[in-house]
């Protein structure tokens, strides 16, 4: 079975926002330590923790909505997120339920109101 393009594409860059995310989230401990070491004598003060804090912290949340704002390759919609909540491990899309990793574009699911 051969990968779609536009979904091998998407994936991709999927996975690297992923990567991202997750890696600047479970590196705010060691990160922060060796800023703070490192930066301590050059700065000629004491640790600039808050400020290297608040500067991850803002990695993290562009990291997120890079993540976030992640579109589906079938609806085009947020893949992560409906109008209230927003789920990094989501497996299928919030709105057409594409699978996370599809390697072929099924139609759309039929939905009964």
């Amino acid at each position: 079975m051969r990968i779609d393009p536009s979904l091998e594409a998407a994936w991709l860059d999927l996975h690297r926002r992923s990567k991202i995310l997750w890696l600047l989230f479970f590196g705010i401990i060691p990160g922060m330590a060796l800023l703070s070491y490192l930066l301590n004598d050059p700065l000629l003060q004491g640790a600039p923790f808050l400020v290297i804090a608040l500067a991850w912290m803002g990695a993290i949340a562009w990291a997120g909505s890079r993540m976030a704002s992640f579109a589906c390759p079938r609806c085009s919609r947020a893949f992560f997120e409906n109008w209230y909540f927003f789920k990094p491990l989501r497996q299928n899309c919030a709105h057409c339920s594409l699978a996370r990793w599809a390697k072929e574009m099924p139609p759309p699911a039929a939905t009964g109101s």
